[in-house]
């Protein structure tokens, strides 16, 4: 029961996580990761050689069954599996409190209080539909 508790805030809290809190890395910081990532000699441009080796790799992980094509269904299960370790990370490292790699029912309920209270905006114990954040779209 009480890793089904934890399961369930986790998925309830997904939503709230992404909506309310910060990002870590803001987009032009993750560009400029992904930049470096394939700048392989470091130095400071990307050649097509580079880019195509980085473009391989990825492609090369999509496909699971390693038949030298990529299907529907690997490309979708490429993308699940990329979100849901972004996400997962992000929660980790937003929820852990103590870096352990692992999350205790207090440390979950401890980061509930914080979003909450940070949506409770006039902090009456109540969150009403105006004091929801707008979904971001794309």
């Amino acid at each position: 029961m009480k890793k089904t508790s934890i399961a369930l805030a986790f998925l309830a809290l997904s939503g709230a996580v992404a909506n309310a809190a910060p990002q870590a890395q803001t987009t032009q910081a993750a560009g400029k990761n992904r930049f470096v990532r394939v700048d392989a000699n470091a130095s400071g441009d990307i050649t097509f050689d580079e880019f195509a080796a980085a473009m391989n790799k990825r492609w090369t992980k999509a496909d699971a069954n390693n038949d030298g094509k990529v299907t529907v269904a690997e490309l979708v299960e490429t993308i699940h599996r990329g979100r849901a370790q972004r996400i997962a990370d992000r929660m980790m490292a937003r929820f852990d409190a103590n870096k352990d790699g692992s999350l205790t029912k207090d440390e979950i309920e401890t980061q509930q209080k914080a979003i909450f209270a940070r949506l409770d905006k006039n902090s009456d114990g109540k969150i009403v539909a105006d004091e929801m954040p707008a979904r971001k779209k794309g």
